[in-house]
């Protein structure tokens, strides 16, 4: 399914090329353009007519070489790594959808090379997540569908296996009663161990948009005991855990996941529904 989705993305591609010629960036949504620079694995640089633009891939995110957490930051750099490999210095084509730039500043683009589109690559391969972007949401279903597929292999971002621990992520209530807002979602979690075990420091993260991010305060976990922590809500019966964050955080229609690292920034348990 997923080579038959990029091979129909690619034919439309090969079709607006013929008798579109070179283009620019006033005048055609697809451009011929030579990759100068790599910033990481989802940002490019690229000359057009003797100008440098920066150049943001549509559709996905990768991680963030700062991110805190070390088995994220490890993935940001090797996703940065296959970017590099995959474009630098080629010749390169880029497909606008809706938006001309991003509030940086930045090229919103699909960016292809030869017969690779390089945004649904990076998705494919585990190394970035699949984000929706409206309105530029052209491939918004090839995406989620590679997403999905990295996922059941277990590659990339979705392929670290979380240390061994008793606490774990054992229910997300994704589709709160509160409207709009749904301050009433909760991630549940668990101490299935046979000792207590302090959570200081530990952090809870909706783990493919890296916000938001509740960290634990000084708090011991009785074996057995059963915590949640809430969108934007305190229950003191379930610990009085909340994000304090005043919209929804976990996606009612595409497939979530949340993921609980401990002090020392690894991962201990994740969770997608």
């Amino acid at each position: 399914m997923r080579k038959l989705c990029i091979v129909n993305v690619l034919l439309v591609l090969t079709l607006i090329t013929i008798g579109c010629g070179k283009g620019t960036l006033e005048d055609s949504t697809l451009v011929q353009a030579t990759c100068v620079g790599v910033i990481d694995g989802d940002t490019i640089e690229v000359l057009i007519d003797g100008q440098i633009y920066t150049v943001r891939y549509i559709g996905m995110d990768t991680p963030e070489i700062d991110d805190p957490r070390p088995d994220i930051q490890a993935v940001a750099e090797e996703a940065t790594l296959v970017n590099r490999n995959l474009v630098e210095g080629k010749a390169v084509k880029l497909e606008k959808d809706v938006s001309e730039t991003d509030r940086y500043g930045r090229l919103l683009r699909n960016v292809y090379v030869g017969d690779t589109f390089v945004n649904a690559d990076l998705v494919a391969s585990g190394y970035a997540w699949a984000k929706t972007y409206p309105p530029d949401v052209r491939y918004e279903e090839l995406f989620w569908q590679l997403q999905e597929d990295a996922q059941r292999k277990g590659l990339g971002v979705w392929g670290l296996t979380p240390i061994s621990s008793g606490i774990q992520i054992t229910y997300i209530f994704y589709d709160g009663i509160a409207h709009v807002v749904e301050s009433d979602e909760y991630v549940e979690i668990t101490n299935l161990g046979d000792e207590p075990q302090d959570l200081t420091g530990w952090m809870l993260i909706d783990f493919s948009d890296r916000h938001p991010s509740f960290t634990f305060p000084s708090f011991i976990m009785a074996s057995g005991q059963r915590i949640r922590v809430y969108t934007n809500e305190y229950h003191p019966e379930w610990g009085g855990f909340s994000f304090e964050y005043g919209k929804a955080i976990w996606n009612n229609t595409d497939p979530d996941t949340a993921a609980l690292y401990n002090a020392e920034g690894q991962k201990v348990s994740i969770r997608s529904y």
